[in-house]
């Protein structure tokens, strides 16, 4: 059973304050949450306490009545649950919450959770590396298992014991040699979603299973046409008529039977898709139309979720060829931000398919080494969000190749969000 907190840059900024004080800090925030069978709570606004708020003591923190009554205003009015946490010395092994820890959760989580109901209120305690702490839905407790800022790296306060000691895996060495254990470790306890299998989607999932992958969520509608053997990866003449997703799922079950591959055959969003793809670390986006692009942007916003989005134009006469990488980041810039999604595009895109032209269906021209190159790119931004291995790297990001010209370049975001940023980032089942 989960029980995640998730938050951006915004948390992880006040995470990084109460860490480094040399005395306890205490961090509130606020937000929307999703709970059906898990419990997710998603973080978008958070501050710390001031010193007129919270009074210290051996005993440890307090804070005055108007501080409560403060965030119980604030959360009534924006529909959102609260987050309180403080931090604790040490690192390598979750915190141990004190007796003030646990009568004051015993106290004032069932209170939030009687006065705000059906949302989602916790109380954590953070060290350098790990987390514990509880969540509450009305009057049902659960434990913590895990905070998640989705920064770049992703950072984690798990309440798992660090495995240290376990030995990689004779296949993981040269991986290991170039990321590191922990980095190896991270990618074994990861989950990544791609949506669209075929000549870019079948490629990132071959690659990730390659890299020892802990789970693939994979998600296609379409099954094995002979038309796609000529890009799609994992594909052969005795696999037309079968889903695509189970010809992946063979393929990353060759490759790594480490991996636990999840295949669902749907076209987003459906709402198996929408549970399952909540949980993953990463989403990676290969999709062909701009419908498809667009619920998928407005999903990893809701949910906080690190999004790459890959596609590939090819227009025959004159030739040229237009491919894109978009890493949006929550709390950064979108894929709306970036002009792949626009009104324009959308209400184009249904006018062509109500009179039977480009839309669904329509074969587009596709070429296997022009998917590779931004497939691979796209699987080391995944491996630079989940092992660190290129250090702390902000913001929404983009590049642009142009197989004509031999040319891959970075292409610069406009300063600030777009109104879909706003509206949907962090608020979960919300919006």
């Amino acid at each position: 059973m989960i029980t995640e907190i998730r938050g951006t840059e915004t948390l992880a900024s006040c995470l990084d304050a109460v860490l480094a004080s040399h005395h306890e800090e205490l961090l509130i925030g606020f937000g929307h949450g999703s709970i059906e069978d898990d419990w997710l709570m998603l973080i978008g606004d958070s501050r710390l306490g001031t010193d007129d708020e919270v009074t210290r003591d051996r005993h440890g923190l307090h804070w005055t009545g108007a501080l409560t009554s403060w965030m119980h205003s604030e959360a009534r009015r924006s529909g959102r649950g609260i987050l309180l946490l403080h931090a604790h010395g040490g690192s390598g092994r979750a915190p141990r919450p004190s007796q003030t820890d646990v009568d004051t959760a015993d106290e004032i989580l069932p209170h939030f959770g009687l006065l705000l109901p059906d949302v989602v209120h916790a109380y954590v305690v953070i060290n350098a590396t790990h987390a514990c702490g509880w969540l509450q839905v009305n009057d049902e407790r659960r434990v913590l298992t895990e905070l998640r800022s989705a920064t770049n790296p992703l950072r984690r306060w798990s309440n798992r014991v660090d495995r240290d000691c376990e030995p990689v895996l004779s296949r993981d060495h040269r991986h290991a040699e170039a990321l590191g254990r922990r980095g190896i470790d991270w990618l074994r306890r990861s989950t990544v979603g791609i949506v669209g299998l075929g000549g870019a989607g079948s490629q990132v999932t071959e690659m990730l299973a390659h890299a020892g992958l802990g789970r693939l969520v994979m998600a296609d509608a379409d099954v094995v046409e002979d038309v796609n053997l000529s890009r799609t990866h994992g594909t052969s003449p005795d696999e037309i008529g079968q889903a695509k997703v189970q010809s992946a799922k063979a393929m990353v079950e060759r490759i790594s039977p480490e991996t636990t591959a999840t295949a669902i055959r749907a076209a987003f969003p459906t709402t198996e898709l929408l549970r399952e793809l909540r949980w993953v670390d990463v989403l990676v986006s290969c999709v062909d139309t701009v419908h498809a692009r667009n619920e998928i942007n407005r999903f990893a916003l809701r949910y906080g979720i690190p999004l790459l989005d890959v596609g590939t134009t090819i227009t025959p006469d004159p030739f040229r060829v237009d491919g894109h990488l978009s890493l949006t980041i929550p709390g950064s810039q979108c894929l709306r931000c970036a002009g792949h999604v626009s009104d324009a595009l959308l209400a184009e895109e249904q006018e062509a398919a109500r009179q039977g032209r480009y839309g669904i269906n329509e074969k587009r021209p596709q070429v296997v080494s022009f998917n590779g190159l931004l497939a691979s790119a796209s699987v080391t931004e995944v491996l630079k969000l989940i092992t660190g291995f290129a250090g702390e790297v902000g913001g929404s990001r983009e590049w642009h190749y142009d197989p004509v010209v031999n040319e891959f370049r970075p292409v610069g975001l406009a300063a600030g969000g777009c109104s879909e940023c706003s509206w949907y980032a962090m608020r979960g089942d919300d919006a």
